[in-house]
């Protein structure tokens, strides 16, 4: 008997991970710990939190270490896009499992740190931490940092800034910008979206600020906001805020929604004007929909329930930043628009999660197209397009693939819900408020969730931040030998 290798022609042509060479990226990337832990270390010694601040300081010295071991080695000028691929989910892997000691500083156990890292680097806003009133401000400012770094710095701008110019900076760059102008280089691309990323921040965190008359707390929020992240330093989200305060947090997570490219577009001399772009006409059109159906459901069910409060919930379920500026409703027409909205999400190539409206809109046409394939002729052809431009079969298929990952995923998670006992329709908002990153819970994710579920959400929040593909490829035997099968 031989072995031989399997799949025929096409599997010869996959590439795999190389384990050294990943590890080497890996390690070059230690620094992003001092990035993403330095500024709560700094707070915390301010405030006078010392276990915290110690907790932190572990991490940021385990990755400058990995870092200075790895600064002489050069990366090679072939690295793989599934490489790169794989380096981005490992990255924000390893983020989170570094933020333990410091969330189990706080009164956590293992499984609750790791939940509360992952929904802090995957900008989800879930938590399961008792009571967050009690943490030093400190706390806040970890949760929310790592949300305005997970939502853009580690996935795009720095992973292809770190690096310094070269194919190694390219390949990460083109794994981590999700909608990027093809002309521009990655590096180039990735100041630009870190600037108009930065502007967003101190706009906001200003504005917030004045009509909250606390800056400390004013910028929390908008770290979180623009990055659509939705942790608040007040366990009630936005409850407790003023409509001023609630409007403008509201309106940075819109922001955070769209995408960036429309910001730097923008910012350029003689720049496009912020209307004129696709993703920001999505947006809005998505907000005035969302606006007007909450009143529509409310009235056809006869259903009671405050309608301010409902379209603002909404609205930040539509830009997966999941801040709560009052109860959810528990009607369920109410909640199956909710999780609807979920589904979809912001635009493609902002920090919103969910599956994009961009995406969302092709499926319309695609569906639409194929109800008048029946009525051309056998011979004519008719190919799907999108701005007059023919939709090209890899998008098709990618799309395809992603829906059916997303609804597997959530079929899977939504059964170990169900087995817990938790009732069918608040078990499926809250898994589809994992997966998409949106951290609207209805109460099934709370302290009380056993250690087990909190794994498998936490699982769930980071297949769907790096959208299913480059967490599956992660754990494919393919990606790292080719499949052998015997012959005799």
């Amino acid at each position: 008997m031989t072995k031989v290798r399997a799949g025929g022609g096409s599997d010869t042509l996959m590439q795999r991970a190389r384990p050294g060479t990943l590890a080497l990226v890996i390690a070059k990337h230690g620094a992003l710990a001092a990035l993403l832990f330095g500024p709560p270390l700094i707070w915390a010694l301010i405030e006078g939190a010392n276990a915290l601040a110690a907790a932190l300081a572990a991490p940021i010295l385990v990755g400058l270490v990995a870092a200075l071991a790895a600064h002489r080695r050069p990366l090679p000028d072939d690295l793989r896009g599934v490489e790169a691929m794989v380096a981005i989910a490992l990255l924000f892997l390893l983020a989170a499992v570094l933020s333990i000691p410091g969330f189990m500083a706080l009164g956590l156990g293992p499984a609750s740190a790791l939940f509360e890292g992952m929904s802090a680097i995957t900008t989800t806003g879930l938590s399961v931490a008792p009571d967050p009133d009690s943490w030093p401000f400190a706390a806040h400012v970890l949760r929310s940092w790592m949300q305005w770094c997970g939502g853009l710095a580690m996935a795009t701008a720095v992973l292809a800034l770190v690096l310094g110019p070269g194919p190694a900076a390219k390949m990460m760059g083109k794994a981590g910008i999700d909608d990027r102008n093809r002309i521009q280089s990655a590096r180039s691309q990735a100041r630009e979206l870190l600037g108009a990323y930065a502007l967003l921040l101190v706009f906001f965190g200003v504005a917030i600020s004045l009509a909250l008359g606390n800056a400390a707390e004013g910028f929390v929020l908008a770290l979180s906001a623009v990055s659509t992240g939705g942790f608040a330093p007040r366990s009630d989200s936005l409850a407790s805020y003023g409509l001023g305060a609630q409007t403008l947090v509201i309106l940075a997570c819109l922001c955070g929604a769209v995408s960036l490219l429309a910001f730097t577009q923008m910012l350029r001399r003689n720049g496009t004007p912020l209307w004129a772009s696709a993703s920001v006409r999505r947006v809005t059109l998505a907000t005035l929909a969302c606006s007007a159906a909450v009143p529509l459901v409310i009235w056809l069910t006869g259903t009671e329930a405050d309608s301010v409060p409902t379209i603002l919930n909404l609205i930040s379920a539509l830009t997966t930043a999941g801040y709560s500026t009052g109860a959810m409703p528990t009607a369920p027409a109410l909640l199956v628009v909710f999780v609807l909205v979920m589904i979809v999400g912001g635009d493609r190539g902002s920090t919103a999660g969910g599956l994009k409206l961009s995406r969302m809109g092709t499926t319309a046409r695609a569906a639409r197209h194929a109800l008048t394939l029946p009525r051309l002729p056998d011979r004519a052809i008719s190919p799907l397009r999108q701005n007059g431009t023919p939709v090209d079969d890899g998008f098709l298929v990618a799309l395809l693939g992603l829906i059916i990952l997303y609804i597997l995923s959530a079929g899977a998670v939504w059964v170990v819900l169900l087995s817990l006992g938790f009732p069918a329709l608040p078990a499926l908002f809250d898994t589809v408020s994992a997966l998409s990153t949106v951290g609207l819970s209805t109460g099934v994710i709370g302290p009380d969730l056993p250690p087990g579920a909190q794994i498998a959400l936490s699982f769930a929040m980071w297949l769907g931040r790096l959208e299913f593909i480059a967490v599956i490829v992660l754990f494919l035997p393919g990606t790292w030998t080719r499949r052998l099968r015997w012959k005799g």
